[in-house]
C-alpha cells in the first residue's frame, strides 16, 4: 500500500472530522480527499459534532481528544450510550498527542475503536482506516461499558480457562493500538 492508498473504493464513506484546531481540521481534509472521500463534514467541538450528526450520519468519525466543553472521551461516551445517538457502532478514531498507556485505556475504555497519535502520517491514517474497514471488532456491552472489544486478540473459546483480567482489564498493552 503506497502512502495515498487504501485497498478499498473509499468515495461513499462519509467522514466526520472533529478537531478544534482548523489547521489540523484542514490536513485530515485534504488527506482523506486524497483517499477519494469527499463527504466530509467538520466539527469544532464535541457539542457541535453532535448536533452534524442530527442530519449526518458518519461512517467514521475522526476526534481529537482535548477540545473545550465536550472533549474526544466524552463525545465518545455520548456516541455509544446517549440515547439520541443514531449509531453507537460507527468507529471512532482518536486523534491525540497523548501517548502514554494511561490514555490510551482511557480512551480504550471509553469506547474507542483505534488511536493515532500525532503527529500524523498519511500511510499511518490510511493503515487506521484500513483496518477498521478490514478487521471491524465486535461490540461488547456490560454493566459499564459499551463499544468494540477491548481485546486485541482472538477470545479464547468458551470453555478455556479464564484469568479475571479476561473480564475486560487490559492486562497487556498492544502497541500497534497507538501507533
Amino acid at each position: 500500500m503506497s502512502d495515498t492508498h487504501t485497498p478499498f473504493d473509499l468515495s461513499n464513506l462519509q467522514v466526520l472530522v472533529v478537531e478544534d484546531n482548523k489547521y489540523m481540521q484542514l490536513l485530515l481534509q485534504n488527506v482523506l480527499r486524497m483517499f477519494k472521500i469527499r463527504r466530509i463534514m467538520t466539527a469544532d467541538d464535541g457539542v457541535q459534532a453532535l448536533d452534524v450528526m442530527r442530519t449526518f450520519q458518519p461512517d467514521i468519525i475522526f476526534c481529537d481528544w482535548n477540545m473545550e466543553g465536550v472533549d474526544g472521551i466524552e463525545l465518545t461516551r455520548k456516541v455509544r450510550n446517549g440515547t439520541e445517538s443514531a449509531n453507537p457502532y460507527v468507529p471512532i478514531v482518536m486523534l491525540t498527542g497523548r501517548t502514554e498507556a494511561r490514555h490510551i485505556f482511557k480512551a480504550r475504555d471509553a469506547g474507542v475503536t483505534e488511536y493515532l497519535a500525532k503527529p500524523l502520517s498519511v500511510a499511518v491514517l490510511a493503515q487506521r482506516l484500513t483496518t477498521v474497514i478490514e478487521n471491524a471488532r465486535p461490540f461488547i456491552r456490560t454493566n459499564d461499558f459499551f463499544g468494540p472489544d477491548r481485546r486485541r486478540r482472538a477470545v479464547p473459546p468458551d470453555d478455556a480457562p479464564r484469568r479475571r483480567a479476561d473480564d475486560m482489564e487490559f492486562d497487556e498493552f498492544d502497541s500497534e493500538f497507538a501507533a
